[in-house]
């Protein structure tokens, strides 16, 4: 009889209540309306089913916790490479790069050519005619999404000056001393850092 008893209640246990998957899609909203109500007629009375949607949404809000990306999985953080030879590496890119649509060529061996993750950088410095004895930056970028990328120019722990790239990557920096600095490019989902800027 013992036997008996337990396996009825085994069998009868809970038989009224909806199944987890129901419960889990009327936590969602995910039921037709007729459904959802029956769902919240019961939950009125069961304390069984209201534990376990509780149960079920600290789980949700533990897993939404988890998977949100930190910022270093967010953001790739690349150190630009220079390139040997004016901009001409080892497999040419040089030539497929370019140079700033607006930069003029000096008798400063042409552009310094970075590689940084999937981004190339044309760096070309110039002497600023509208400023004598200072210099200036012409750069282009290519190889990554150009909205709403800012571009710094850092000496120190302080920015000395910044702008945002232009549509198709073209920025440049006017009067700058001469000196030792930093360029970064900072995105949404990405930041590039050129040490050892010398001008």
């Amino acid at each position: 009889m013992a036997h008996m008893d337990d396996s009825l209640k085994a069998a009868l246990y809970r038989i009224t209540c909806p199944d987890g998957a129901t419960l889990g899609n009327y936590h969602l909203g995910l039921l037709a309306e007729t459904a959802a109500q029956q769902v919240a007629h019961h939950l009125a009375i069961c304390p069984l089913c209201t534990r376990e949607i509780a149960q079920l949404e600290a789980f949700l809000a533990e897993t939404a916790v988890s998977l949100q990306p930190s910022t270093g999985e967010r953001i790739k953080v690349w150190i630009a490479k220079r390139l040997p030879g004016g901009g001409q590496n080892r497999q040419g890119m040089g030539a497929a790069t370019g140079t700033p649509a607006f930069a003029l060529r000096g008798d400063n061996g042409g552009p310094l050519m970075y590689e940084a993750g999937d981004a190339q950088l044309s760096l070309e410095i110039q002497d600023d005619p509208e400023h004598p004895g200072r210099k200036s930056i012409l750069g282009l970028v290519l190889g990554i999404e150009t909205e709403a990328v800012e571009v710094k120019l850092l000496q120190g722990d302080g920015v000395v000056t910044a702008v945002t790239l232009d549509e198709i990557g073209n920025f440049s920096f006017t009067s700058l001393a001469t000196g030792s600095y930093e360029l970064t490019l900072s995105g949404q989902t990405i930041e590039i850092h050129v040490p050892d800027l010398n001008i």
